[in-house]
C-alpha cells in the first residue's frame, strides 16, 4: 500500500498577499475562472479587473458567454463584512448584473443569512453566490485552491415558484421546464461532476464545451416529435467551415447523419431522434439516456477539432 500524505490547510494570505494585485489577478486568468465556473455550473468569460463603478472598482467584471449576462466578482481575503456586501449590491446595480459572486476567506452567520435573503427575494434571474476560498497542500506539494459554495439560489424551487405564479406561462412551457429539470436530475445521479445550466421553460438546455466559441444544447421539437443534440456556434463561420471540411470523420465518430444549419449569426448542426411523443413518461428514461449519451459523445468527438481550430486560428 502506498504511503499517504496529510492534507493541511494553508492561510490564503500566505499565497496571495494582496487582494487586487495578487488574488484578483490570479483569478481573472481564464484557466482559474474555469475552475470556479465548474463549481458554479455556469460559464465565465473575463472582461476586466478593477472596472470602475462610480467611486468604486469591481474586482472582476465578466460575462456568461451563452447569454451575455453580466457577472460581477467581489473578492475578500478576510471574513465577510457589511462593506463588501454593500459593494456587491452596488456593483450589481451599476452593471445590471445577473450573477453576483462574493468570494471570501470566512463567512459570518449574519452575512450568510443576508445572501440567502437576497436569493429568496431578488428577481428570479438574479443569482447570488457566496463562495469560500481555501488553499490546501500535502507535504511539500504545491498549494491547491479550493472553492466551496456556501450559498446559492435554489433554482429548482425558485423556478417552480415562478411557473406557478406567472399567469402567462403556458402548459407547454411548464412541461418543458419539468422535462429539463428531470433530465438534469437524471444526469446528476449518473455524473455529479457534469456542469449543468438552470432548467428553464424553453425548448432547449445548454451544455458547456469548456470554451467560448461553441457549446452544446439538448433540444425538443413537439411539433415534429423529435429530440436532438446540437452543436451551436454563436458567431464563427470559420469554425463552421473547418468542421465541414472534416464532416466525414465527424459523422463517423457520431455514428449517425447530422443536419447542418447556417443563419445570419448562429451556425452548427443537429443530431435528431424521432419519438412518438416528447413528453411520453413511459419512454422518459429512454429519451434521457439518448440525450445524455450523445452529449458525452459530441464532447468526445468535437473537442479535439475545436481545440485544433483554436490553435490554428491563433497562429500557434
Amino acid at each position: 500500500m502506498k504511503e499517504l500524505g496529510k492534507l493541511e490547510k494553508v492561510d490564503v494570505r500566505e499565497v496571495w498577499k494582496h487582494e487586487a494585485r495578487d488574488f484578483s489577478a490570479w483569478l481573472a486568468r481564464p484557466e482559474n475562472l474555469d475552475v470556479l465556473a465548474e463549481q458554479l455550473g455556469i460559464e465565465i468569460e473575463p472582461l476586466g479587473t478593477e472596472v470602475p463603478v462610480g467611486r468604486f472598482n469591481i474586482d472582476i467584471l465578466a460575462k456568461e458567454p451563452n447569454t451575455n449576462e453580466q457577472i460581477i466578482i467581489e473578492n475578500q481575503l478576510e471574513p465577510t463584512d457589511h462593506d463588501h456586501l454593500g459593494k456587491v449590491i452596488t456593483y450589481a446595480a451599476g452593471f445590471d448584473a445577473r450573477y453576483l459572486i462574493w468570494i471570501v476567506k470566512d463567512v459570518l452567520p449574519e452575512h450568510l443569512k443576508a445572501v440567502e435573503w437576497l436569493n429568496e427575494h431578488l428577481d428570479e434571474e438574479i443569482r447570488c453566490f457566496l463562495i469560500r476560498i481555501e488553499v490546501w497542500q500535502i507535504g511539500d506539494s504545491k498549494p491547491a485552491p479550493r472553492f466551496e459554495v456556501i450559498s446559492v439560489k435554489n433554482d429548482w424551487v425558485s423556478s417552480l415558484k415562478q411557473s406557478a405564479a406567472s399567469a402567462d406561462v403556458s402548459p407547454l412551457k411548464i412541461k418543458q421546464h419539468q422535462f429539463w429539470a428531470e433530465f438534469c436530475d437524471y444526469i446528476t445521479k449518473k455524473d455529479s461532476n457534469m456542469r449543468l445550466h438552470k432548467p428553464s421553460p424553453q425548448h432547449w438546455l445548454n451544455f458547456s464545451m469548456g470554451n467560448s466559441i461553441a457549446h452544446l444544447a439538448t433540444k425538443m421539437d413537439t411539433k415534429k416529435n423529435r429530440i436532438a443534440v446540437e452543436l451551436y456556434i454563436p458567431n464563427n463561420k470559420m469554425l463552421l467551415s473547418y468542421l465541414k471540411d472534416n464532416e466525414e470523420e465527424i459523422k463517423a465518430g457520431l455514428g449517425e447523419s447530422i443536419d447542418w444549419f447556417e443563419a445570419n449569426v448562429a451556425t452548427g448542426f443537429n443530431l435528431y431522434y424521432s419519438v412518438d411523443d416528447v413528453f411520453n413518461q413511459a419512454r422518459k428514461e429512454e429519451y434521457f439516456g439518448w440525450l445524455y449519451a450523445n452529449v458525452l459523445n459530441f464532447k468526445k468527438v468535437l473537442t479535439p477539432y475545436i481545440q485544433e481550430f483554436k490553435i490554428k486560428d491563433n497562429g500557434d
